[in-house]
């Protein structure tokens, strides 16, 4: 292995990193308002809930299935990151509630 693939492998790496850490930061938000919402209006709150159900939809399924299929260590990353922050994220604001 040459030099230069060692650094594309680092920089995909990063990149899911990267990505993951914004995707879990807003996909913990995106579920509190969602709680929130169906938690004072029922299920019907659902309906108002529409963007961060997107958001949720895009980040946990539609771009990792198209991060992983250009490259493999960068959509590893990504989802070993957000599925570990997310988690991380979601367990602190129910422990501090």
């Amino acid at each position: 292995m040459d030099i230069g693939t060692l650094i594309n492998y680092i920089l995909y790496a990063l990149s899911g990193f990267c990505f993951g850490i914004f995707a879990s930061r807003y996909s913990v938000l995106s579920c509190l308002k969602i709680k929130e919402r169906v938690a004072a209006s029922g299920i019907g709150g659902l309906i108002t809930t529409l963007p961060q159900l997107l958001f949720l939809l895009v980040c946990f399924f539609v771009f990792p299935a198209w991060f992983i299929t250009r490259t493999p260590i960068g959509g590893f990353f990504y989802c070993a990151v957000l599925i570990y922050f997310f988690s991380q994220g979601y367990r602190t604001y129910i422990k501090n509630r």
